[in-house]
């Protein structure tokens, strides 16, 4: 039947082999397990991309009711998380060889497309994911639809049709000034989960980047240069490098970054509704046979990536 939603790991075999691999997403969801301030659960990230990867089964099996779906196990798997105590650390080839695999196994049987739902901005965790994305393509011509990728850039880079959709401003939206933990992030877990919210967030005070420092001011400057001789992104990328370095080589480093006071419900379900339109759009392209690349914040830096 269309629009069914199966368990992986709940199927048998036989059961596995007879879906009709023509019109079945898998999906997955993959977050790590990161300090979320004094005030949100370390599961932050993982509870998000689950809410999500429901939120776009829901919206596709509005606008795509042909399609079924297979649901993979959650993913607990994140590099680069804040350097603070309660973060896990993985080391990013473990979520490149995880996605290269699972697409391949999946290839393997027949299958063409996976929905990874993600909710973490670690540039290393965003450039593994990419490079994932595109050896599965070459190799297998399977489809991973990673639509954080490029929904984080829209966030970072105050894309005008995002701000509008979201009822968000900058340091609002889940850019560098509310990177972690802070408006967006608190606005998200009160619309998914509020009993998971510390009861005294509208306690925690605001944590700004202060960029009063010598490294900030290099790498903007270096990326206002690159910006001039024609190579934008990279020069933003470099601009927001800064900010966030200024941001963890702080002392002590704030364990979260934004104003999570300022939090509210109607805004999370509204950001999760544009990201969720984000994945669906997306999901669209890869089954019309659109190779489902990104260009993810730092992209131009992938090479400090090792996969």
């Amino acid at each position: 039947m269309a629009g069914t939603v199966y368990h992986y790991a709940e199927l048998t075999q036989p059961q596995l082999l007879a879906l009709d691999r023509s019109r079945t997403l898998a999906v997955m969801a993959l977050s790590p397990l990161e300090t979320h301030g004094p005030h949100l659960p370390l599961g932050t990230d993982v509870f998000v991309a689950e809410a999500l990867r429901d939120r776009v089964i829901r919206k596709l099996q509005s606008a795509m009711p042909e399609l079924d779906y297979l649901v993979f196990p959650s993913v607990a798997l994140g590099a680069d998380p804040i350097p603070a105590p309660g973060s896990v650390k993985i080391d990013s080839r473990a979520i490149h060889l995880l996605l290269v695999s699972t697409a391949a196994s999946l290839a393997g049987l027949g299958f063409k497309w996976m929905l990874v739902t993600d909710n973490h901005g670690g540039a290393r965790h965003q450039a593994a994911i990419e490079k994932a994305v595109r050896k599965a393509w070459k190799k297998h011509r399977f489809a991973l639809i990673c639509p954080f990728l490029n929904f984080y850039r829209r966030m970072v880079e105050h894309d005008p049709a995002l701000l509008e959709a979201t009822g968000t401003a900058p340091r609002s939206c889940g850019d560098i000034d509310d990177a972690h933990a802070g408006t967006n992030e608190t606005s998200l877990m009160l619309a998914i989960a509020p009993d998971r919210v510390a009861a005294d967030w509208r306690q925690v005070p605001p944590a700004t980047i202060n960029r009063d420092n010598r490294l900030y001011r290099v790498l903007s400057l270096l990326g206002s240069v690159i910006g001039l001789l024609g190579a934008d992104t990279l020069g933003r990328d470099l601009e927001y490098m800064g900010s966030g370095l200024s941001w963890q080589n702080a002392n002590p480093m704030p364990p979260y970054m934004g104003a999570p006071a300022e939090a509210d419900p109607d805004r999370g379900r509204r950001m999760l509704d544009a990201h969720a339109d984000e994945a669906v759009a997306q999901v669209r392209r890869a089954l019309e046979g659109q190779p489902p690349f990104s260009t993810p914040l730092l992209w131009g830096l992938r090479f400090a990536e090792p996969s």
